[in-house]
């Protein structure tokens, strides 16, 4: 593998470290895997993550052990994986928070907003759309709320931030009840019983921005 010339940054450096991580852990690869076999040292392999050496051989060993050509990952979109994913209006699509499983909700009510609000009021449904801007293989998953009325209680692995976009909210947390105003957010550890509500008088839908970690 040929080294690249020219000057490389630190914030070059930080993009590299970033991306080889990414590369390990898509391989299920542990830190002292990984040290091992190019043999390097653990605390050198963090390095190299983080960015936080100059030591352009260490990238190299690195890059070498994953199959990866270090030119490739220079590369302004690092590679055939983009760094960055987008949700457009087209790409909306919901469902119902409860019974995500069970598919989309009827195609009238994937652009009609008075549909959500018709079959939430009738059969208890509260609206989720999965956005599209969830990175390959990344860890975040973000989804917009429309809140008609409380949502059953429920638990998962991770962390979740909550941010109100429209309306005002009440979250309830392990049995705690927090109002959100608009612009107002909360984060919480996932696994503990949660659910959302309007706070009394709100305008309806309460509109939430989740966005949950699994750890």
């Amino acid at each position: 593998m040929s080294q690249p010339t020219g000057k490389w940054s630190e914030a070059m450096q930080s993009i590299v470290g970033a991306r080889l991580r990414r590369v390990r852990l898509q391989g299920n690869l542990s830190i002292r895997q990984v040290a091992e076999a190019a043999n390097l040292s653990k605390t050198t392999v963090v390095q190299v993550e983080s960015g936080r050496t100059s030591r352009r051989s260490s990238y190299l060993k690195v890059a070498r052990f994953l199959g990866l050509h270090l030119e490739h990952l220079l590369a302004p979109e690092g590679g055939s994986e983009l760094p960055y994913a987008a949700h457009f209006k087209s790409n909306d699509k919901w469902f119902d928070l409860a019974s995500f499983d069970e598919g989309p909700l009827p195609e009238s009510a994937q652009t009609n907003p008075e549909e959500r609000a018709r079959l939430s009021q009738a059969d208890g449904l509260s609206p989720l759309n999965i956005l599209a801007s969830r990175l390959e293989n990344g860890r975040i998953k973000p989804t917009v709320l429309e809140v008609f009325g409380p949502t059953p209680p429920r638990s998962h692995q991770g962390e979740e931030l909550v941010y109100v976009l429209e309306g005002q909210a009440i979250i309830t947390v392990s049995g705690k009840s927090i109002a959100l105003n608009e612009g107002e957010s909360i984060t919480f550890w996932s696994a503990e019983q949660h659910s959302y509500a309007p706070q009394e008088g709100s305008k309806l839908p309460v509109r939430l921005l989740s966005a949950r970690v699994d750890t």
